[in-house]
């Protein structure tokens, strides 16, 4: 009996080599799977439609599919220009925050169409891509009041913007396209924030069975 007291105290003493199964307060696992909130391709257009019921629906549309299409943050999104946007040239000048990597992206044509729509219903002279009813820039709040309004009319789960910026880095690694390729598509400064799309995706290791 007492030895086993005696076990129990060692057990229970900090220099004891006993380690729990599971430590909360511990590092996290390296190599512990990534979670990570990203939606499929397929969901990011039904989230795209959903926004046709919107008082908005062209600017709200377009919204949706370049912070998608471009990884854009929140943040990002509302900063950015009418003139930033070169409709002959196929390009938008992304603005990185975050000390990240500022640079041109181009626009394919669903891109452009789009584009030229939301374009064609503003009325305005005002500088920047997408503004509110009262003549602003959209704020933060807004941009996710849009996402989640959208989300709700597409019956989908729970979204935020920032789920749109995951799922490009996601889609890109899935097709194939190289990590440094995809650091600087998303402005990412450091590489280690872009492994994460690596470790999300097998294609990296398509080839080693044929």
């Amino acid at each position: 009996m007492e030895n086993q007291r005696s076990n129990q105290d060692a057990a229970q003493t900090p220099n004891s080599s006993f380690r729990p199964c599971f430590d909360p307060t511990g590092p996290v696992d390296a190599h512990a799977r990534p979670k990570i909130d990203y939606l499929t391709e397929n969901e990011v257009m039904k989230l795209i439609a959903g926004a046709k019921a919107s008082r908005n629906p062209e600017r709200d549309q377009l919204l949706i599919f370049m912070v998608f299409r471009h990884g854009y943050r929140e943040s990002e999104a509302i900063m950015a220009r009418r003139d930033w946007v070169d409709l002959e040239k196929a390009v938008i000048w992304v603005e990185r925050l975050k000390r990240g990597m500022s640079r041109y992206h181009p626009m394919a044509g669903d891109e452009l169409r789009r584009m030229r729509k939301y374009l064609r219903s503003r009325n305005d002279d005002l500088p920047w891509l997408f503004v509110s009813e009262r003549c602003q820039p959209l704020s933060p709040r807004s941009v996710r009041r849009v996402v989640a309004d959208a989300a709700r009319a597409a019956k989908l789960r729970h979204v935020h913007p920032h789920m749109l910026r995951h799922s490009c880095g996601f889609h890109l690694r899935e097709r194939g396209h190289d990590i440094r390729m995809i650091q600087e598509y998303l402005g990412h400064a450091s590489i280690t924030s872009t492994q994460l799309y690596t470790r999300l995706s097998a294609r990296a290791f398509d080839g080693l069975w044929r």
